[in-house]
């Protein structure tokens, strides 16, 4: 069983997660694609302030924003009227507050794609920064060979702290891995922090109308349903990526990762036994490498193929963690990895005991 749980691991690394490691050359055509960037934003005025300017300050020819004031009570709407008399580009869709709070973010999101004027539409959350004025042009790079699908990275911006760790290193991975599936042919989820498609394939499977009654998965489910080996490209590189705010206590954190799990279980069942198959294989393989450790069975041999394993992660893990602003993360991967192979299972039991 050690062979065959290292056998699986290193399919993994040498199939999927490779394919973002290696350099590919960016397009260097100058796409003239109108577009629409969409930012569902609820009580965001002190992000608003802090990270839309660099979103209406895209080095791109034809662009609007399109900001949906979803109920906000606090100052969000005059921090967007303030906006708009400075960015003309700047279009808002104020949803007020009918105290019913039965809309979640979808509503939003649907309104504004509704207002948005151009087919193709970029999606970022009111609390991304993009990484620098390039990232818009870079998303829209996706738009070419009738390509109707963008999934890019959104990561998390790095602070002090073991928890910002763990978060950063948990965003990373699953960044890997719905995009390294995606590169592979299996689009299976993406993130609203990072996202593009257009208003054709919107409207090729109804919106959200599958999975409107479930508050979240406007990005991932959307990404299952319509993403396909054809209509779907990956954007990665230094340029296109954003950058979130993360959580800042361990309870906030352990509530997001609650609700993202509300999502996964609607995957298709092939795509749950590939995401299923990987941490199931690590386990294996620490369990019975402690066996025949125990037994004194070949240590040499059997230490010597599991340090293999680790030095092909740390060499695969170097290129996308370091786009993603990670580098400081990389030599401890196999720690925090060995972390999240306990974590998410405990986790998944909490939230259906909930």
């Amino acid at each position: 069983m050690f062979l065959v749980s290292l056998f699986v691991q290193l399919i993994y690394y040498f199939f999927f997660y490779i394919r973002l490691s290696s350099k590919k050359k960016s397009s260097s055509s100058k796409n003239n694609f109108p577009i629409s960037v969409i930012i569902a934003a609820r009580n965001e005025e002190i992000n608003l302030l802090n990270f839309l300017p660099s979103i209406l300050e895209q080095n791109y020819n034809k662009y609007e924003v399109v900001v949906v004031n979803d109920r906000s009570w606090d100052e969000t709407l005059d921090v967007l009227l303030a906006f708009e008399h400075k960015y003309p580009h700047l279009r808002i869709v104020d949803l007020p507050d009918l105290k019913k709070d039965g809309y979640a973010k979808k509503m939003a999101i649907t309104l504004g794609i509704k207002g948005a004027n151009y087919d193709r539409m970029v999606f970022i959350d009111a609390d991304c920064k993009p990484v620098n004025e390039h990232w818009l042009s870079e998303m829209v790079k996706g738009f070419e060979n009738n390509k109707m699908l963008v999934l890019g990275a959104g990561p998390y911006r790095k602070t002090k702290g073991f928890l910002n760790k763990l978060i950063r290193f948990d965003s990373n991975f699953i960044a890997m891995q719905y995009l390294s599936f995606a590169k592979a042919g299996i689009p299976y989820m993406g993130v609203g922090r990072n996202l593009a498609y257009s208003k054709e394939l919107y409207d090729s499977v109804r919106g959200f109308k599958s999975h409107y009654h479930i508050p979240s998965g406007d990005d991932d489910l959307f990404v299952n349903e319509a993403g396909t080996r054809k209509n779907c490209a990956v954007v990665f590189n230094k340029n296109a990526v954003t950058f979130s705010e993360p959580k800042k206590t361990y309870s906030a954190w352990w509530q997001q990762k609650k609700r993202h799990l509300t999502t996964g279980g609607r995957y298709k069942y092939y795509q749950l036994f590939l995401l299923g198959l990987y941490p199931i294989s690590l386990i294996v393989l620490y369990l019975t490498y402690g066996v025949l450790l125990a037994q004194d069975f070949y240590p040499l041999i059997i230490s010597g193929l599991l340090l293999f394993r680790t030095l092909v992660q740390i060499l695969i893990f170097l290129r996308p963690f370091k786009i993603m602003g990670s580098s400081d993360l990389i030599l401890f991967a196999p720690f925090l990895e060995f972390f999240f192979i306990f974590f998410n299972p405990l986790l998944l039991l909490k939230s259906k005991r909930l």
